[in-house]
């Protein structure tokens, strides 16, 4: 998830809140009975009493739930303007009312049916430019190459590629079209494939699934004969996390979040892993993650130059280890550790196989020959870790997260559940640091990994980071 769209999707919230207040201001400025002949700045500061203060905090929220019933604050990608600027209308008409029961109870000598007509009407004005500037600066976004998602159509019949023309001619949606699944592409003159959109056939698509970055899969089968297929095809984006839309609401699957929505006509059904908070939240996880890595970097950075310097007298070697490892729905990126091995220790590793003590596809030794003396203090006291504050700013990391993993490990995964792990962004510590560590068994921790994705929270995330500590205290790290 990019932070910027994040926080400007939640940044909606705010907007439409001051434009409430503002347009109430208003209405209570040209119409309030008992303020007479005050300028805009006395009218604000007119009777601020503890029970006016929350009366008004209440309203706030009661105009927050009306904008969220409404969907304002879902994603809107496949919605069109008409629909948007509809539901604007409904929910502050419904905001009106809330003001007219408010009032009642609370402003009766304040508010009269004139002061609640100009909020109503008032908010209408400024609400739609406002939300309509909103959209267009996510289009300049998506039109630039900011935000973009990958997808892939599963069927490449007629009406799998009359759906995929309509999706891919808005550019405001953001999409980057990867190509077609199928077992029988049509080659007829009137819907031609082009060979470079053709991707696999079905019974291929989970390992092209598996090795590739796809953020989302439109499925567009003929749902009589291919029921089965379509099913399978569910159930795998469901297992690797993977966001499913298929043109059907039909489907019956214990999934933990769907949503339907019409682009040009054509209903898509979505399904994903994870609660509606774990999509409606990342953006503030994504920010703690920021704030956090550049505090401790700078905290850190004469500890870290320390190390550095001890690492390049005591070894010969770079300071740095780099190693590719797979990410946020199987993307690749170089993570970074302080170098805690002997100069080329990866070349070793076919060498030292028979000594893997790991129940996994992992390789450990708990006495590892190729650990330099400084680098078992840091691995202990996971002071090696350091460098991933620079991966975790990048935005290919997060603070708290299912650790990353080499190629080498990712490979060897003999359950595909296990690879549902990469549709969360990996982290320094997750529920497995907490609870045994280096200890717990390759499948208990893959386990945990997936346990953290489906209840994730930010509170989930503040106890995980505050629980590592007394861990990394303990130099239980190997």
């Amino acid at each position: 998830m990019q932070i910027k769209r994040k926080i400007l999707a939640y940044g909606t919230r705010v907007l439409d809140l001051n434009i409430l207040s503002v347009s109430l201001l208003l209405g209570l400025y040209l119409y309030a009975p008992v303020t007479p002949a005050v300028s805009f700045t006395e009218l604000i500061y007119i009777k601020i009493e503890l029970v006016n203060l929350l009366a008004f905090l209440i309203l706030l929220y009661t105009w927050n739930r009306i904008f969220y019933h409404f969907g304002l604050y879902q994603k809107r990608r496949l919605d069109n303007q008409l629909k948007e600027w509809f539901d604007i209308f409904k929910a502050v008409s419904f905001s009106a009312l809330a003001l007219a029961v408010t009032s009642f109870f609370f402003w009766s000598h304040y508010v009269n049916p004139n002061v609640i007509l100009v909020f109503w009407g008032g908010s209408l004005l400024l609400l739609i430019p406002a939300r309509t500037l909103v959209r267009f600066f996510l289009v300049y976004l998506r039109s630039h190459g900011r935000n973009l998602r990958h997808i892939v159509f599963v069927g490449s019949g007629p009406r799998a590629q009359t759906v995929a023309q309509k999706l891919l001619k808005r550019r405001d949606l953001g999409y980057r079209f990867l190509g077609f699944v199928d077992d029988n592409f049509l080659v007829s003159a009137s819907h031609p494939v082009d060979v470079k959109d053709r991707l696999c056939d079905l019974e291929t698509f989970p390992s092209f699934l598996e090795h590739h970055v796809v953020d989302e899969v439109f499925i567009v089968l003929p749902i009589k004969s291919y029921y089965e297929k379509i099913t399978e095809v569910l159930e795998l984006c469901q297992e690797l996390g993977v966001i499913c839309r298929v043109p059907s609401d039909w489907f019956k699957f214990k999934i933990s979040d769907h949503a339907s929505y019409v682009a040009d006509g054509v209903p898509i059904f979505s399904m994903q892993t994870g609660t509606h908070r774990f999509q409606d939240s990342l953006w503030l996880k994504r920010l703690l993650d920021i704030f956090l890595s550049s505090f401790m970097i700078l905290l850190f950075a004469p500890l870290m130059l320390l190390i550095a310097t001890s690492i390049k007298l005591s070894s010969s070697g770079p300071v740095l280890f780099r190693q590719e490892r797979i990410g946020y729905n199987r993307r690749r990126f170089k993570m970074l550790k302080f170098r805690t091995m002997i100069k080329d220790a990866e070349t070793m590793v076919e060498k030292l196989e028979h000594l893997n003590e790991s129940d996994g596809p992992t390789f450990k030794i708990k006495n590892d020959p190729r650990i330099t003396p400084l680098g078992h203090f840091l691995r202990r006291t996971s002071l090696d870790e350091l460098p991933q504050l620079f991966n975790i700013l990048s935005g290919d990391m997060s603070i708290v997260g299912p650790r990353p993993l080499p190629l080498r490990d990712v490979e060897g995964f003999t359950e595909r559940w296990h690879k549902r792990r990469f549709s969360m962004r990996p982290g320094l510590t997750c529920l497995w640091q907490i609870n045994g560590r280096n200890e717990l068994s390759f499948w208990e921790w893959m386990r945990l990994d997936l346990e953290y994705i489906d209840n994730w929270s930010i509170s989930l995330d503040l106890k995980i980071m505050f629980k590592t500590v007394p861990t990394i205290i303990k130099a239980t790290g190997q």
